[in-house]
């Protein structure tokens, strides 16, 4: 597994900030977050994705782990040309993965009707993805990803090998997330403890990123600093083979001098765990 960092714990700062102090603090891979109101380090309808590859390059990244393009799938309509622009830029900036979530349900809509709106959307989603040859990673981050069982239903909506998992440790031990649309975001689902190994274990085979959080409560804190089974869930990963990026990541609560103790000491901390899990 490589090690990653993703330039969000920033989202305050201008891209080159967040990169040059990610690559400070040791990281070889870094992820970047398309998400307008939210963080725009990259935006798919202004930037010049050659020109993002190249900003990468200059600070000495191995690539790009990932593109968060996380939208409010369920209830957003625009959310579909969201996030196929981002997949197709995404291919021209030389990025594999795209990430996103399914958002919130509201309470006036079931489950079943809320499936098969992200069905239609993820048939066409993933259509692009495929021409593309780019992953769409759903992540935990919604109202059905977040339950036990969740991602499963979600993957079985649509027959696609672009379809994948983005599995956030610290977003599915609270319960809680940062839903984003064109306009702003907002702290979504009510805090609620569960055990994420357990949602984890029945798709960890589908994984091909991974957002390592650790959390109090809802505060993302260094990893091996809260409550989250990090070296569980690494476990559970390297029992099906998982080689990618495990991508470092906050919400950005703290200011930049903290967010650089806490992407250092977190650096640390996992590459100990990966040495005790190799051994």
């Amino acid at each position: 597994m490589d090690v990653g960092c993703n330039a969000v714990i920033f989202r305050t700062l201008s891209l080159k900030e967040a990169l040059d102090r990610i690559a400070r603090a040791g990281y070889e891979w870094v992820e970047v977050e398309a998400n307008l109101a939210w963080c725009s380090h990259a935006d798919p309808f202004n930037d010049d994705p050659i020109m993002f590859k190249r900003t990468i390059a200059e600070f000495g990244f191995n690539g790009v782990s990932a593109i968060g393009s996380h939208r409010e799938l369920i209830t957003d309509p625009r959310a579909v040309s969201d996030i196929k622009r981002a997949i197709s830029w995404s291919k021209e900036a030389g990025v594999t993965t795209v990430i996103t979530g399914e958002g919130s349900k509201p309470e006036s809509m079931s489950e079943p009707e809320a499936l098969a709106v992200l069905r239609d959307r993820l048939t066409e989603i993933l259509a692009q993805a495929e021409q593309a040859g780019v992953r769409l990673a759903l992540e935990t981050l919604g109202s059905i990803s977040l339950t036990p069982g969740g991602l499963g239903k979600l993957l079985s909506l649509v027959r696609s090998p672009s379809l994948c998992v983005n599995f956030d440790t610290g977003n599915a031990h609270r319960r809680t997330y940062v839903g984003t649309d064109r306009t702003g975001y907002a702290w979504k689902l009510e805090p609620k403890v569960q055990d994420e190994l357990a949602l984890l274990e029945p798709v960890a085979d589908r994984v091909k990123h991974v957002h390592i959080k650790d959390v109090i409560g809802r505060d993302a804190v260094a990893l091996g600093q809260g409550e989250v089974d990090l070296n569980g869930c690494i476990k559970i990963l390297d029992e099906v083979g998982y080689d990618r990026v495990l991508s470092v990541e906050t919400e950005a609560q703290a200011g930049p001098e903290e967010s650089d103790r806490i992407i250092r000491e977190s650096r640390r901390y996992l590459e100990a765990a990966l040495e005790r899990e190799a051994t």
